[in-house]
């Protein structure tokens, strides 16, 4: 495994603080500025991360385009399959996705926010799929990365005290990661991200 540029740590840490931030104070402050702002910090500092050669290659062929659509179908309809379910067992999970879909309706509202959510989605693939698992796994990254990069994942969540959402970001970050180890590239994971968010956070919520 390649070690790590020390750099690229720093970086890491910083991205990931500044959602941690944009979450930590979601109660508070506009979710939309707030990650929105995140991600757009975060994009910069990516800029100044040496990094693993290779980081930024999408490697969109049209096998990866269809397997990262694929995926956030299949995701999607896990998720509304499973929540009917889950809420039956644990009840609490009603409140805690209501709570997210309040949020998601300040304005703009996610539907006028899509270039937002599109920037937030990027961000997040290129520090958690990308400078996460380049830190974790080197030049050639496997499932322990993915793994890393998914616990990782969570902070956030943890930060806006959310076990639910702790619960689907580590779920989430697993698939995503694995998507990145497997195809050796990002244009998978961004586009089962971006399919999945759009489908049940905007399009066809499940509550």
């Amino acid at each position: 495994m390649t070690k790590p540029v020390r750099s690229d740590v720093g970086i890491l840490a910083l991205c990931v603080l500044a959602f941690c931030l944009a979450m930590g104070f979601g109660e508070h402050l506009n979710v939309w500025i707030g990650t929105g702002g995140a991600a757009a910090v975060s994009l910069l500092l990516l800029r100044w991360a040496p990094g693993v050669e290779g980081r930024d290659a999408w490697n969109a062929t049209r096998r990866n385009v269809l397997l990262g659509v694929g995926t956030g179908l299949l995701m999607a309809v896990a998720t509304w399959v499973l929540y009917p379910l889950s809420t039956e067992l644990l009840p609490e999970i009603e409140t805690e996705v209501t709570k997210l879909y309040a949020l998601l309706r300040q304005a703009p509202g996610p539907i006028a926010a899509f270039p937002v959510l599109l920037l937030v989605v990027l961000a997040e693939e290129r520090v958690w799929r990308g400078l996460a698992i380049d830190v974790f796994g080197g030049a050639r990254p496997g499932a322990r990365a993915a793994v890393l990069a998914a616990i990782v994942y969570t902070f956030p969540q943890i930060a806006f005290r959310s076990p639910l959402l702790v619960a689907v970001a580590l779920a989430c970050g697993l698939v995503w990661g694995g998507l990145r180890v497997y195809t050796r590239g990002l244009a998978a994971p961004l586009l089962a991200h971006l399919v999945w968010d759009l489908l049940v956070f905007v399009l066809f919520p499940v509550a």
